[in-house]
């Protein structure tokens, strides 16, 4: 909506250390350093340990704050409903994060054209259920960030610049070993 939307309404992104556009919030649910008097709160006081939440959320700080600086028309306390996590009760919190994809809208129609020569048992299983999954094929995300799934082997530094992807288990065994060298010749060096 936001991107049909004239003029397009920007994400809501601040840049980091390292000059990388982040949310305004954090993955523990606490505004970010570069938000001023908020920066460290959570944006739920439910995120907070017991007994550590202040008297007024962040919330009602923002909107007390819009309202003395005459840039709100007027604020008023509304009750809705807002999704909870089913595992520990405390209210999602949605974020732009970065998504690995996988293009299948640029192979979707191959993809079907070579299903319909598959010779499916039962047929139904190619040309229905499948085979709709695969005319309506959208780009698959592989990085969905849940709590559960399989990680990608994917490991980048925090700055970006240094990416690998570990394929096979001796890769991975030869990562390890380089990077504790590395680790050891940085600690003779302290």
């Amino acid at each position: 909506m936001a991107k049909e939307a004239t003029p397009e309404v920007p994400p809501m992104l601040v840049l980091d250390a390292n000059g990388n556009p982040v949310p305004l919030v954090d993955l523990q649910g606490r505004f970010v350093a570069q938000m001023g008097d908020f920066a460290g709160k959570y944006v739920k006081n439910e995120y907070y340990n017991d007994g550590e939440a202040p008297e007024k959320s962040v919330d009602v700080e923002i909107a007390i704050r819009l309202k003395e600086e005459n840039k709100a028309f007027k604020v008023e306390k509304y009750v809705h409903s807002y999704p909870h996590c089913w595992r520990t009760d405390k209210p999602i919190l949605y974020y732009p994060l970065d998504s690995w994809f996988i293009k299948i809208t640029e192979v979707k129609d191959r993809m079907f054209d070579l299903n319909e020569t598959i010779n499916w048992k039962p047929k139904a299983t190619g040309e229905g259920r499948f085979g709709n999954w695969l005319k309506n094929a959208n780009d698959w995300n592989l990085s969905r960030s849940r709590y559960w799934g399989i990680p990608l082997p994917i490991w980048r530094t925090e700055d970006k610049t240094e990416e690998i992807c570990i394929g096979l288990v001796e890769e991975l065994y030869n990562e390890i070993e380089k990077s504790v060298k590395k680790w050891c010749n940085v600690s003779k060096s302290i």
